[in-house]
């Protein structure tokens, strides 16, 4: 299959990737104005104690560097708080454009898949067509045998074998057994193949019935 190239799921994912950026960046600067503003605190309180142990003023720059690392992390916790709403909004207006694109993807694989459901339903019929001559075989074998070795198996004093038992394939079976491995296909071998694998007994008989 193709990479498929949506600028709409390019947009998204870009938008997602940069609102996560931005809000690592936001968290860190909270945390950093969060250290700041609390050694600026102490650092106001120890310069308001000197001042009055010396009689003397307070230094204002302190308590205004206070005052704006306070409104700093105001603004930067209120952007942080916000950075979902903006994100989810955007991702509202690339709803349109991504249940097109993701429509188009379909599209786009649609002859893959139509080309591989082809080859499986030729091969279903030539399985079921493979069964039906089965069928046809062992009913042919049987009525011979019948005809063949009925008569003089009384005669010579055999217990009589039924044919049907030979050749025999067990169309009532639910899975595949290592005792009773046959070439028909199960739910089982099925459900191996969907996931991905071969199962193990089939693969291990491959070779079962070659000269």
């Amino acid at each position: 299959m193709g990479l498929f190239k949506g600028n709409g799921v390019k947009k998204v994912t870009k938008l997602v990737t940069k609102g996560e950026e931005r809000r690592i960046k936001l968290q860190e600067k909270v945390r950093r104005l969060k250290e700041d503003i609390e050694l600026l605190y102490q650092a106001v309180q120890d310069d308001f104690n000197k001042a009055i142990l010396n009689d003397g003023e307070p230094d204002k720059k302190l308590s205004k560097d206070l005052d704006k690392a306070r409104e700093e992390l105001k603004t930067a916790q209120f952007h942080l708080s916000q950075i979902d709403e903006v994100v989810k909004a955007e991702l509202g207006k690339a709803k349109e454009t991504i249940d097109k694109e993701r429509k188009e993807f379909k599209a786009d694989k649609s002859e893959e898949f139509r080309k591989i459901f082809d080859e499986l339903n030729e091969m279903k019929l030539a399985y079921l067509n493979k069964i039906v001559e089965y069928s046809k075989t062992k009913q042919a074998y049987t009525s011979e045998y019948w005809d063949t070795f009925r008569n003089v198996e009384d005669l010579v004093g055999l217990r009589r074998h039924d044919p049907r038992d030979d050749f025999h394939i067990p169309f009532g079976q639910s899975y595949q057994t290592e005792r009773h491995y046959n070439p028909m296909v199960y739910n089982d071998e099925l459900r191996e193949a969907l996931g991905g694998k071969i199962h193990g007994l089939t693969e291990r008989n491959k070779d079962k019935y070659k000269k």
